[in-house]
């Protein structure tokens, strides 16, 4: 390598129909651009088929880019200063992936950026880098706060005027710039006549879990193409959009002159009495009165931050294979169930805690939780020890140890000279905001570093003793390591359901890799 910069090459495709040709190209360039600026590239990080521009979506090479750039090295101890991309749009869409890069390149001098397609190499300590990436990104954190204003201003303005907006509601067209029709004007006749006949049901009193069978039995999907599920079902049957009005902020949306709702101009499938009387039998989704789930949980993010329900879910499991186990039923076209199967305790005629297949149109399989935990911990047991045993644990330090050493003794400096008037109050809060993120950064990444390894090295030399004192999320993670579902099958036709159990029935499906 000699005195060349070590640097790494991000490549990513969003549908690479080559299998990874395209990835592979755009690293084979890297490698050629950082040999013409005194570089070499000795880490490589690929997300293949994976989609920027979508904020739902983890682009895990990406995230772990980050964090090695933070911490100037990789988990294998490679020294990493810069990265070099054939597009910027292959690393960065959006302005927080932008500013997450941008933080990680600027821990400490050493940092650089480089595109092949433009034949850029950055300086990414400059403020005009800054203020180009954030525009290149779309824009800026300050400017996605005002666009927000902006959005919200024009939708409360559309509202007043009445005009129908946002993304296509189940019942409705979307737009067709063809025939100049907007979204949500006219109703899609077969989705609103399935949605009125919901509607009926709901007016009538049928219980929700019969309602949403209804929409099943359409066969018509959500809007997402998703199942059917209580919360959208709810959500739509008392949206005021069926009657004409609109809500926002937890407030009808009324003229300001007489104060009376306004009525929008899109076709709707109900009256307002009859949105009235879908309110007083569900006010969780919309509420005259302000409160509603949402406005909750908002509040409580507000006061508490976000919070991981998935991880908090799993730490208050009761069964050890919920969501595990999966529904093995087949129906007469012989498609398989496959729905997962939930942990039910005691009751009526069961005496003992049962998995039951979790989807209402199914739910024809239901088997002793206790029994199949048994059979399911034999075999994982023989698995473990199999593959695990001679697994000596990690104990590794984080490689990022010394990014963070640093950025706290730059957080002593830039008070130091703050307090001995060498830089003012402007310059300080400039600084200190930058260096207060990346020590956050670095904190997070170290935190994440020790949850990783602890993970590994929880199956690390294992032997059947060490399973008894695993607690149950313990369990679940060691199962989820080796399988990827327990499929249970329907008892067979003519064996009688007090039959012995049978733990042939239960058929474990392993993952490829562990």
């Amino acid at each position: 390598m000699g005195d060349r910069k070590p640097c790494c090459s991000y490549a990513r495709i969003s549908q690479d129909k080559k299998k990874e040709m395209g990835v592979a190209r755009q690293h084979l360039n890297n490698d050629e651009f950082a040999g013409m600026h005194g570089c070499v590239i000795v880490y490589r990080y690929t997300d293949n088929d994976i989609t920027a521009a979508d904020p739902d979506i983890e682009r895990p090479a990406f995230l772990r880019l980050v964090r090695d750039l933070r911490a100037r090295r990789t988990a294998e101890d490679i020294r990493v200063e810069g990265l070099f991309v054939v597009e910027e749009e292959r690393v960065v869409r959006l302005p927080e992936d932008y500013l997450k890069l941008h933080r990680a390149l600027t821990v400490d001098k050493s940092g650089a950026f480089a595109i092949k397609d433009t034949n850029t190499f950055l300086d990414v300590h400059s403020d005009s880098e800054m203020i180009r990436g954030l525009l290149n990104s779309a824009m800026g954190e300050k400017e996605v706060t005002k666009t927000r204003r902006r959005v919200t201003r024009n939708m409360r303005d559309q509202a007043l005027e009445g005009m129908p907006t946002g993304r296509r509601r189940f019942g409705w067209k979307g737009a067709d710039p063809k025939l100049d029709r907007p979204t949500n004007k006219f109703l899609e006749p077969k989705e609103a006549k399935i949605l009125r006949e919901a509607l009926d049901l709901a007016l009538k009193g049928k219980s929700w879990a019969t309602i949403v069978r209804h929409f099943e039995d359409s066969k018509v999907p959500t809007v997402r193409g998703t199942r059917w599920t209580t919360t959208p079902v709810q959500y739509m049957l008392t949206n005021p959009a069926i009657c004409g009005y609109r809500m926002m902020y937890g407030e009808l949306v009324r003229d300001r002159e007489h104060g009376e709702p306004i009525v929008g101009k899109w076709e709707t499938i109900a009256t307002p009495a009859e949105w009235h009387k879908m309110l007083r039998r569900c006010d969780s989704w919309f509420n005259l009165e302000g409160d509603t789930a949402y406005s909750r949980y908002r509040a409580k993010v507000k006061t508490e931050g976000k919070k991981n329900y998935q991880q908090l879910a799993e730490a208050t499991r009761k069964f050890m294979l919920t969501n595990i186990a999966r529904c093995g039923y087949v129906d007469d076209d012989g498609n398989m169930c496959l729905a997962k199967m939930k942990g039910n305790g005691p009751g009526g005629s069961n005496k003992h805690a049962r998995y039951r297949c979790g989807d209402t149109r199914c739910n024809k399989v239901s088997r002793r939780a206790d029994l199949v935990d048994l059979a399911i911990e034999m075999t994982v047991i023989k698995v473990l020890e199999e593959q695990f045993s001679n697994m000596q644990p990690e104990e590794q330090l984080w490689y990022g140890e010394g990014t963070l050493t640093s950025l706290l003794a730059k957080r002593e400096e830039i008070k130091s000279a703050y307090n001995e008037s060498r830089i003012g109050m402007t310059e300080y809060l400039d600084f200190k905001d930058t260096n207060d993120k990346q020590i956050a950064d670095s904190q997070k990444d170290r935190e994440d570093f020790y949850a990783e390894q602890a993970a590994k090295n929880l199956l690390a030399g294992f032997k059947k003793e060490k399973w008894e004192s695993f607690d149950i999320r313990q369990k679940r993670t060691a199962i989820g390591t080796i399988y990827r579902a327990v499929i249970i099958h329907p008892i067979p036709k003519g064996r009688s359901r007090s039959a012995e159990f049978d733990p042939n029935l239960l058929d474990p499906i392993p993952r490829e890799t562990h």
